[in-house]
């Protein structure tokens, strides 16, 4: 019997692009621009909706 596919979880899938122009970028920038980011969503996000975004996270959902 042939099984079908769940699809759980997100992809990502960066842009080229955007992987070639950061490249040249210091370390310390992309440090500094990912803990704004981190500071921001948690924040931004309500416990609920993090539990979720954990459990997309380890393909749960």
């Amino acid at each position: 019997m042939k099984r079908d596919k769940v699809n759980k979880g997100f992809a990502f899938k960066p842009d080229i692009d955007y992987i070639k122009r950061t490249m040249d970028m210091p370390v310390r920038s992309k440090l500094e621009w990912l803990e704004e980011i981190n500071i921001f969503v948690n924040k931004a996000l309500s416990k609920k909706r993090r539990e979720i975004w954990e459990k997309f996270k380890r393909g749960e959902v």
